[in-house]
């Protein structure tokens, strides 16, 4: 500190907290004190009044005076005007005035009811690849999100906006709504069967998530009812996760073996979102297929519960999947070749996993009634899978698409 510095420093101490105990004028005039106070900071002759005459108030000057800034800094600070809102953004050219309505007071204000007027368009192609709301007016300069898919055809369904409302209406807690407290006691070789059954549909669940969570940053910000849709799912297939992983150690049983991956590995090393849900088409029909019938292999109350909820959940995904499908043929009908290659890829996974014994020998077991027994348990089994091929092959039809060639593998159920 230098010799004037050490001086002034008392002085402008005793100026500040003079001006501390006098009252700020009412008329908002400078007092003495505050203009020898900032004279005693070396400020410029006449700051203060243009800052009162751009607006800062007297308790504002007052502030600065207490915080001993140079000059140089209550320059910068008080020879302008200060901050003013500009309002500007309340002029965003954006569609105003609209009211949505409930089409159904028990569903309440739900996603379709909000798609009015401008917001409600779709467009067919989305350029925008920042993370602007759809129907909002977007801010120059604005960073890339790095979206991937921008063609509404590639992940659009006419009725996701439907299918979230009732996801998030018939969503269950696997804690609290089976009854846990009411499992008793199974043979043995049933509890190894059903802990086996359960250990891989806890896999395969928690498996399809991570998937389809990899995939949902890539669609872009515009299809925004698609990708709430897809949340409820990956939520859905956590819940299955977690609910099977319970049962298998609920009623003193345990974890079995790991379940194959070859149909899941396909899916993950899928190049683009249409050989993705090629994948997953085959895979969500079949277990739909299986859930609606697995009370068949049910051994009590809860895991009857637990199958149908399950089924439940697995329609809206295969609703989803089949209207998906239909339209992307309908925008894209020079993918059909394309799509009958992935199918194909699709079902050799999938015939190689049914004849997996850790896949199949728990069905047969279950199935059958016990370990002891006469073949029933085979021929259930055959059924259940000649099922799920013809309703695999249905929902194909639905949207207009025929396989040319069904692997051998899953044609094998249907030629008795």
């Amino acid at each position: 500190m230098t010799a004037k510095s050490a001086w002034a420093q008392p002085s402008l101490n005793l100026l500040i907290s003079a001006m501390a105990e006098d009252p700020v004028p009412s008329s908002g005039l400078i007092t003495d004190g505050m203009r020898a106070a900032a004279k005693a900071l070396n400020w410029e002759v006449g700051l203060l009044d243009r800052a009162l005459d751009y607006g800062y108030s007297v308790h504002t000057l007052i502030s600065a005076l207490g915080a001993n800034l140079t000059t140089e800094q209550a320059t910068g600070f008080l020879d302008h005007e200060p901050f003013k809102p500009s309002l500007a953004w309340m002029d965003a050219p954006t569609e105003w005035g609209v009211r949505a309505t409930q089409a159904d007071p028990v569903m309440g204000l739900t996603l379709g009811d909000i798609m009015v007027g401008s917001y409600g368009e779709v467009p067919d192609l989305w350029t925008d690849r920042t993370e602007i709301a759809r129907g909002s007016s977007p801010t120059p300069g604005q960073e890339d999100m790095g979206y991937t898919i921008f063609e509404k055809a590639v992940v659009w369904a006419p009725s996701v906006a439907d299918l979230y409302e009732w996801a998030i209406r018939d969503r269950w807690a696997p804690a609290t709504d089976l009854g846990w407290g009411s499992l008793e006691a199974l043979p043995g070789d049933v509890e190894h069967a059903i802990c086996q059954v359960m250990t891989e549909y806890s896999e395969r669940a928690y498996a399809e998530a991570t998937v389809l969570g990899r995939w949902l940053p890539q669609i872009s910000y515009g299809f925004i009812e698609m990708k709430l849709f897809m949340g409820s799912v990956i939520y859905d297939l956590g819940r299955h996760a977690e609910a099977f992983r319970k049962r298998a150690l609920a009623n003193g049983g345990g974890l079995g073996l790991q379940a194959p991956t070859d149909l899941i590995r396909g899916a993950r090393e899928a190049r683009t979102f249409s050989e993705l849900m090629t994948y997953l088409f085959l895979q969500d029909s079949a277990f739909y297929t299986f859930f609606r019938f697995a009370g068949e292999l049910a051994q009590n109350q809860l895991e009857s519960d637990l199958y149908a909820l399950v089924a439940n959940d697995r329609k809206r995904l295969l609703d989803y999947q089949v209207e998906r499908l239909e339209s992307y043929l309908e925008a894209m009908p020079d993918r059909r070749e394309e799509q009958q290659r992935y199918m194909h890829k699709a079902e050799v996974r999938l015939a190689r996993e049914w004849d997996d014994p850790a896949v199949r020998e728990p069905l047969v077991l279950l199935l059958g009634g016990g370990r002891n027994q006469d073949g029933g348990g085979e021929k259930a089994l055959h059924a259940l899978r000649r099922r799920q091929v013809e309703e695999y092959l249905a929902h194909l039809d639905r949207v207009g698409f025929i396989r040319n060639r069904l692997h051998s593998g899953l044609a094998a159920y249907l030629e008795d």
